[in-house]
């Protein structure tokens, strides 16, 4: 094996793997997490506001939203979603969408990976707490034009990474700061329209992603991680 061959294998093994089967996508499975403690859910649901009733005026409101999106959203609203279906530093503020470059995104690649698989391990706990339907599942108008994700709703995974990275690449980046946010907000709110979510999975997606960056700060192995990738 030449080092040209061994170092794209490593690469490769260092990217997330995301399959489709008849147009649904699966994410990598998230392995515990090396960077925060395995033990913040009970503090997480104190934090956070359970999804809306259906018959709540914040589910309606939700639907009211979803419907409107889908009737204005365009084509090219459902190729830059789509883009962004593969949750990765890359996809998410490399190009052609976000103010990274594919060198800076590829060199920050493996660290963001790792905060990926930290900040899944508790979406997905969350969304067993907190099994709230996808809305194409039940909202007969809602067809969505990226593929469908299996798991459940509540909170938005690709809001609550978008938030995150964007905040640590701010740390990185400051200059960069108003432009990152821009696009995690953008990446959000692609969630909505494209029918994978509702608005009320959005906030609460965004404001755990802010609670996992603060609990990333606190911690040791995020700090010695965060200070190698700016040498």
């Amino acid at each position: 094996m030449t080092l040209k061959t061994l170092v794209i294998t490593i690469i490769l093994q260092l990217v997330p793997v995301i399959t489709f089967s008849n147009e649904n996508v699966i994410h990598p499975a998230p392995k515990e997490p090396k960077l925060i403690s395995n033990s913040l859910l009970p503090s997480f649901k104190k934090q956070l506001t359970p999804p809306p009733g259906q018959t709540d005026q914040a589910q309606k409101r939700d639907e009211s939203e979803l419907l409107s999106l889908q009737k204005s959203r365009t084509s090219e609203d459902c190729k830059r979603a789509a883009s962004e279906v593969m949750v990765s530093v890359n996809s998410f503020f490399g190009p052609p969408y976000g103010p990274l470059n594919s060198t800076t995104a590829k060199k920050l690649a493996p660290f963001f990976e790792q905060v990926r698989n930290d900040a899944d391990y508790y979406i997905q706990l969350l969304k067993k707490e907190y099994p709230r339907q996808r809305p194409f599942l039940y909202m007969k108008n809602i067809t969505p034009c990226v593929a469908k994700e299996v798991t459940g709703a509540y909170p938005s995974g690709h809001s609550k990474i978008a938030k995150l990275y964007a905040l640590i690449l701010s740390d990185l980046y400051p200059n960069k700061k108003e432009d990152l946010l821009r696009r995690a907000d953008q990446i959000a709110l692609d969630r909505v329209v494209v029918g994978m979510h509702h608005p009320t999975d959005i906030q609460t997606g965004k404001k755990l992603g802010e609670m996992v960056y603060a609990e990333l700060k606190k911690s040791k192995s995020f700090s010695e991680s965060f200070s190698a990738i700016k040498q």
